[in-house]
């Protein structure tokens, strides 16, 4: 370990946290801290070829764990995907390079990525209008049966646009509109808070007799607007409060039979659930959308595992370990 720890800082590899994307995560601490490092004889692949993992001076670098989060050196993956990695010693910079030496980074997640705002004019020339006759809802990287697509929404005038992009070669790859009969909504934003109380108060429940599942900003049609969900008692509850007025758009509840789970403190951690989906899965890999939820007032992880061109999809109670939905394709 020492070894292998002094050849990487003297070879000015970096360790980077494998995410789905080549990304440095954004630390301000400067010091020191002691840490565990696992060793589970891991192997990394590209379109299924194993890759030696060496350092600078060409001695054999192995991944590691540290509290379930897996580490790879950076110098060895960046070369095997077409990226330059140099080592800005002054300015204590990792900087990454592709082919047309323009810097990879969060908005650049590959080196064959048109980025955002390409993705945005694509779908802009596709309907013909120019950037200051919509307004744009959202505008995100995401996958589709494996494929890397930009989902890019607009409105302007009355209708509201949804747009798929590769994410490669900037061509459309789906859209439509629709036309709906709203108007422009206010700027002002009450906030989740007076959300989470506007929806309480419509139910007559009090903060002290509901437990919250969610509460976040989303949008609708092209309103913006607070997803609020809670359960009392044996009702589940579903708001969706205007962000600008903080008025009800609208309400269901469902009675569910459960019992609620005691407290948080009482969840299995997100490396123990890890381990128990590769087990499963016979295999590691990049996880996506991984998170912890409720689902019939039951908490369960909810995520998605993928591994050499495999997707595996999977719900884990949060509290037992047990898998409650799991689903595996190529994707």
């Amino acid at each position: 370990m020492k070894k292998n720890m002094k050849s990487l800082i003297a070879g000015g590899v970096v360790l980077i946290t494998l995410t789905g994307m080549l990304a440095l995560p954004s630390l301000a601490t400067v010091g020191q801290k002691l840490l565990r490092a696992d060793y589970h004889d891991m192997k990394v692949t590209l379109n299924g070829k194993t890759l030696k993992l060496t350092d600078s001076d060409g001695d054999p670098v192995e991944p590691f764990t540290i509290d379930g989060t897996t580490y790879l050196p950076l110098a060895c993956i960046s070369q095997a995907l077409g990226v330059d990695v140099a080592w800005d010693g002054p300015n204590n910079t990792v900087m990454l390079t592709t082919e047309d030496k323009t810097a990879a980074s969060g908005t650049n997640p590959s080196a064959d990525d048109i980025g955002v705002e390409k993705a945005k004019s694509a779908a802009l020339k596709h309907t013909g209008l120019s950037a200051d006759e919509v307004t744009f809802i959202k505008a995100k990287l995401d996958y589709d049966d494996g494929v890397r697509v930009y989902d890019v929404e607009f409105w302007s005038g009355s209708k509201e646009y949804d747009y798929e992009i590769d994410a490669a070669t900037g061509a459309v790859r789906s859209y439509d509109f629709d036309v709906e009969g709203y108007t422009a909504q206010s700027s002002n934003d009450i906030g989740v808070e007076k959300a989470k109380s506007a929806a309480l108060k419509h139910a007559g429940l009090s903060a002290n007799e509901v437990t919250f599942i969610k509460a976040k900003l989303d949008y609708d049609d092209g309103v913006r607007v607070y997803d609020v969900e809670f359960w009392s008692g044996s009702k589940e509850y579903d708001y969706e409060i205007d962000a600008a007025t903080g008025s009800v758009r609208s309400c269901d509840w469902d009675i569910e039979d459960y019992t609620p789970v005691s407290s948080g403190s009482d969840t299995l951690s997100k490396a123990q659930i890890k381990a128990i989906v590769e087990k499963k899965a016979g295999t590691t890999g990049t996880y996506r959308d991984f998170h912890l939820d409720r689902d019939d007032g039951r908490l369960v992880y909810e995520g998605e595992l993928r591994s050499n061109g495999m997707e595996y999809e999977f719900e884990i109670d949060a509290v037992t370990g047990a898998i409650l939905d799991w689903d595996a394709d190529w994707d």
